[in-house]
């Protein structure tokens, strides 16, 4: 065994859980095979790691988190000094990346197991759309929009994650920018409103 620093090691196992989680699902996985992929022992997982449920919130849960947290950190700063069309065509870009880099974590999160990813989305996704809700509707004059922030962001939340989830299916590379593009004009201009966003 390579002899690494305690963060390395962490680290390591942390990516082993990972493939693992992502390969069979939180269920499925054993820490058997976790410290196979990881060329440790059980024991030295057990030193970093209490249970397969602390390494599942570490290496899959914990990421996505900080994922979230940081677009919304990155939103407000924006909102203080950017224009609504700025803002929101960046808040979808930095969205759909984090969607397509995150895609199989946020699936195996969500739906390898109904009850856990239920809790996921009541406790990690519902309040991220609660603070962005809030931040547009406490944003100001260049914020007014004729809808309900209640409503439409959880719609482009999902919008994001849609135009994700059909480019991943189809094995699609997903053009981030032009899809924000798109995505911003609809929020801005609707369907059927101008066919610009600006």
């Amino acid at each position: 065994m390579t002899r690494l620093s305690a963060e390395d090691r962490r680290e390591q196992i942390l990516a082993a859980a990972r493939d693992e989680f992502l390969s069979v699902g939180p269920e499925g996985a054993r820490i058997s095979r976790i410290a196979e992929r990881a060329e440790v022992n059980q024991a030295l997982l057990y030193r970093f790691f209490p249970s397969k449920e602390a390494m599942f919130e570490a290496a899959v849960i914990e990421p996505l988190d900080r994922m979230l947290t940081d677009l919304l950190v990155e939103l407000s700063r924006q909102v203080e000094v950017d224009q609504a069309p700025e803002v929101i065509q960046t808040f979808f870009r930095n969205l759909l990346g984090i969607f397509t880099e995150a895609f199989e974590l946020f699936s195996t999160v969500l739906f390898s197991d109904r009850t856990s990813g239920h809790e996921f989305y009541r406790t990690r996704i519902v309040p991220f759309i609660d603070n962005l809700a809030d931040q547009v509707s406490s944003a100001g004059d260049g914020w007014r929009q004729n809808q309900d922030p209640a409503i439409t962001v959880p719609m482009s939340v999902g919008m994001c994650w849609g135009v994700v989830m059909d480019a991943h299916f189809r094995e699609l590379d997903l053009d981030l920018d032009a899809a924000a593009v798109q995505l911003t004009t609809f929020a801005v201009a609707g369907i059927f409103g101008s066919t610009r966003a600006d």
